[in-house]
């Protein structure tokens, strides 16, 4: 063991700056491990440069390595206002040159941009815009020009980077911190804090003076554990109803990596050779790009299976995958067979593969129900209710926080249904009270299917588990509205600009962009909420739970040009939609209810606004684009 020397103090701080404390530690620890200096020093120069490249630096920069708490909204506006420079460029250069270079300032701080199709991209470099196509590429420099769209997107980099960083430091195991860091656990749980007090201190108000906090509301939707796991029990339960009734077998399968995206052994917790750096997100994308040849090859076959799937994390935060699947017992053997072969194409012959890469289990309803095999997982992966202890003897409470926390940092969908009809109509028709009318006694019976909970009927009311969702009886009913420029005269002035600078008459302006130009300063920004519902016959179709369908949108007249201010309150206060799309380049899709073979029923007819109290005050908002729905 090597200690450290005041000749290497300096090296070391300089090395280690800006890391969080807990990575300072295991990276210390391991240092004072080697048997001499140099051993030492060497490790930590290459670890550290690692840990650069994660953050997206050269080993140049080591000294920008800080991965500690930031000032997300500081960042956010910087960015923003470095765009804005960028796009004001446009008035000397192509539209293609601009949007080029905003793409590259984007990408080089390991931010995706909202994409472009092929042909929006070729006909951009091309100076062959359509109306619509100008409008998408304004969309992409109006979002990289505004703040809001930056904070998110940069505090979901800063999670990852940091939980990429511990799991370099084989941080993220069931000795240290399983499923997920301590420090990356510790964060979200103070995000969910911080969420929770702002929906608690947040008032919803209908027309009827009708007043909840958003608290309560989200308690009573999926966004709920216990609603969210009830829902899924029920639609498993239902789905190996319908296969009893029509005989369909089942089949429990599970999917695994190859040993290469195992950050570290299970037993030891010992670092393992194989691994490169592969990220949980790498090992999801194996699994999705296996399961989709698997898909093609049962199709080519003419197999069909139903079922549900749960992906979950190894002690270190390797997902792997469980499925329950229902297929017609012909079928059976041949689906597990399909699914062997492509589970073992990649590195299929090393160590261990064909014990552990694929596993099956036929069930056998005489021993036990095919709901059975898959309801730990969809309870361990919620609230762990039910449940005393994980594989590896962590208390189940605590490690379904963790689990909840590492599908929430990677962006891992825990759940999704294969096959089926939709869940949308269900939890629609959930909103209904008796539907009274006559011509509608079909729709009510499957809406009394649905508020009885019976999945496996009302699967088979809206035409079968092989139904297309174009062709179910009942599907969802959304709203789309085109929004309006912001500031018309200014985008007239823009498009006009563009279509003459084809013939190298003029270039648009950035003023003419209409984006919003950040603040130097500390602006206050206002938020709020201002919707309208619409109804076809609300004393019919009564709201059965008080969600809300709502849109929130900022008053930026802090951040916009002053010539821009008077425009854009104008326009708001014209249109009902004024809070739809603000960037202006997509069809603004609203969920409003249900269409039943062309006859609409909207179950979303109340209108809504927000305050903020606190502290005994209360604080109007103004308006909001963000839609609540179920």
């Amino acid at each position: 063991m090597t200690r450290v020397e005041l000749d290497n103090a300096n090296f070391i701080v300089k090395r280690l700056y800006g890391l969080p404390q807990i990575h300072k530690n295991a990276l210390m620890h391991r240092y004072k491990r080697f048997s001499n200096h140099k051993e030492a020093n060497l490790y930590l120069l290459r670890t550290t440069t690692a840990i650069s490249k994660v953050l997206g630096h050269s080993s140049s920069r080591i000294s920008c390595v800080s991965v500690d708490d930031r000032d997300f909204k500081a960042m956010s506006n910087h960015h923003a206002r470095q765009c804005v420079k960028i796009a004001s460029r446009i008035n000397s250069q192509s539209l293609f040159k601009t949007y080029s270079a905003i793409l590259r300032y984007v990408t080089c701080y390991q931010i995706q941009p909202h994409p472009l199709t092929d042909t929006v991209l070729n006909n951009l470099e091309h100076d062959c815009l359509t109306d619509e196509e100008y409008s998408k590429v304004m969309g992409v420099i109006r979002r990289a020009c505004d703040e809001s769209w930056w904070k998110p997107k940069l505090r979901r980099l800063h999670n990852r980077q940091i939980e990429t960083i511990s799991r370099l430091l084989n941080q993220v195991n069931k000795h240290r911190g399983i499923y997920a860091s301590n420090i990356t656990v510790e964060n979200f749980m103070s995000q969910w804090k911080s969420s929770r007090e702002l929906l608690e201190n947040t008032l919803a108000t209908n027309e009827l003076d009708y007043s909840v906090s958003l608290a309560e509301l989200s308690d009573l939707n999926v966004s709920n554990p216990k609603i969210r796991k009830a829902e899924l029990m029920v639609r498993i339960r239902g789905f190996e109803d319908y296969a009893t009734k029509h005989g369909y077998s089942a089949v429990f399968l599970t999917m695994t990596t190859p040993s290469k995206y195992h950050r570290c052994f299970a037993k030891s917790g010992a670092e393992n050779p194989k691994w490169h750096g592969e990220t949980p997100l790498d090992a999801q994308d194996y699994l999705n790009r296996t399961f989709q040849r698997i898909r093609a090859s049962l199709n080519r076959d003419k197999i069909t299976p139903f079922g549900f799937r749960v992906a979950e994390p190894h002690h270190d935060g390797t997902p792997h995958w469980h499925l329950l699947l229902f297929v017609e017992a012909e079928q059976q053997q041949q689906l597990v067979e399909t699914f062997q072969e492509y589970c073992l194409q990649e590195d299929g012959d090393e160590q261990g593969a064909k014990e552990r890469r694929f596993k099956v289990e036929y069930i056998d309803p005489n021993k036990g129900s095919a709901t059975g095999y898959i309801a730990k997982y969809v309870a361990k992966g919620i609230d762990g209710e039910g449940i005393e202890y994980d594989l590896y003897g962590t208390e189940s409470v605590t490690a379904a926080t963790r689990i909840r926390v590492w599908a929430s940092c990677w962006g891992i969908r825990q759940f999704q249904q294969i096959g089926g009809v939709g869940v949308t109509p269900w939890r629609e028709l959930r909103r209904l009270s008796k539907i009274t009318d006559e011509s509608l006694e079909w729709v009510e019976e499957i809406r009394q299917a649905a508020d009885d909970s019976d999945w496996g009927r009302y699967t088979e009311l809206m035409g079968g588990v092989f139904c297309k969702r174009d062709d179910q009886l009942i599907r969802p009913l959304y709203e789309h509205k085109k929004q309006k420029p912001l500031n018309h005269t200014s985008d007239d002035n823009c498009r006009n600009a563009y279509e003459d600078s084809r013939d190298a008459v003029a270039q648009p302006s950035l003023s003419s962009i209409g984006v919003p130009i950040p603040s130097s300063g500390n602006a206050k920004i206002h938020q709020g909420l201002n919707t309208s519902g619409v109804s076809e016959n609300p004393e019919k179709f009564q709201d059965a739970n008080a969600e809300i369908n709502a849109e929130i949108d900022s008053d930026r007249s802090e951040v916009l040009p002053k010539h821009c201010r008077n425009s854009v309150h104008d326009n708001v206060e014209s249109s009902i939609y004024y809070e739809l799309n603000r960037y202006g380049d997509e069809l603004i899709v609203q969920l409003k209810g249900i269409v039943a073979l062309g006859f609409e029923i909207v179950t979303r007819v109340h209108e809504w606004t927000l305050s903020y109290s606190q502290a005994n005050e209360k604080i109007e908002l103004n308006r909001s684009n963000l839609e609540f729905c179920q």
